[in-house]
């Protein structure tokens, strides 16, 4: 299976899609969605790709310089060079409420060190990216198969301490709601509230 029927077959059924950013996302069944310029690759329940929106020429290439792991794909805008990189995860990580909470933190330890290795944008909110399916990106298959998470930590630095919170970036979002919501949780118990 190549990374773009990988790709394909992880949409969700009913992704947001856009032609263009500033008109705003739709919903549509994902045979209709696949047409667009930009397209929901993550559903609302599982991580099955990590991406990256990196801001600068060059940006489809130079992960290897950087000692990056080759993304399964890079997506570059052919006017100015950006890019988006996909990693394509093997096993894919559980977001909905009810997923485990330490994959999910490790998720995004290791999504916040790759973003940081391949300096890419910290604001990139990560719902939708530069649809690899469309023709009017330039598209680039790079590593073959899908990762564990495990293969990625391997390229970066987990060791180095961390904030108390994992920057609010990606999947950090989510362990920093959720350990917010526990504080407050423990403590308005406490109080009786």
């Amino acid at each position: 299976m190549t990374q773009l029927q990988l790709f394909t077959s992880t949409l969700p059924k009913k992704p947001y899609y856009t032609d263009d950013l500033f008109s705003g996302l739709s919903i549509a069944k994902a045979e209709i969605a696949k047409k667009a310029k930009y397209i929901q690759h993550n559903g609302p329940t599982h991580l099955y790709w990590m991406a990256f929106d990196i801001d600068r020429p060059g940006a489809s290439i130079d992960w290897s310089d950087r000692g990056a792991p080759a993304p399964n794909l890079t997506v570059k805008n052919q006017a100015n060079g950006h890019a988006h990189a996909l990693y394509a995860l093997s096993t894919a990580v559980r977001t909905a409420p009810d997923g485990r909470v330490a994959p999910l933190r490790y998720a995004a330890a290791v999504e916040n060190a790759l973003c940081g290795l391949l300096d890419a944008d910290r604001g990139y909110a990560g719902l939708i990216v530069k649809n690899p399916l469309h023709k009017h990106w330039q598209v680039h298959e790079w590593n073959d198969r899908a990762y564990e998470l495990g293969e990625l930590a391997d390229y970066l630095d987990l060791s180095t301490k961390k904030p108390k919170i994992i920057v609010d970036y990606g999947l950090g979002r989510n362990c920093t709601l959720f350990e917010e919501l526990r504080k407050w949780a423990y403590s308005a118990q406490r109080q009786g509230s």
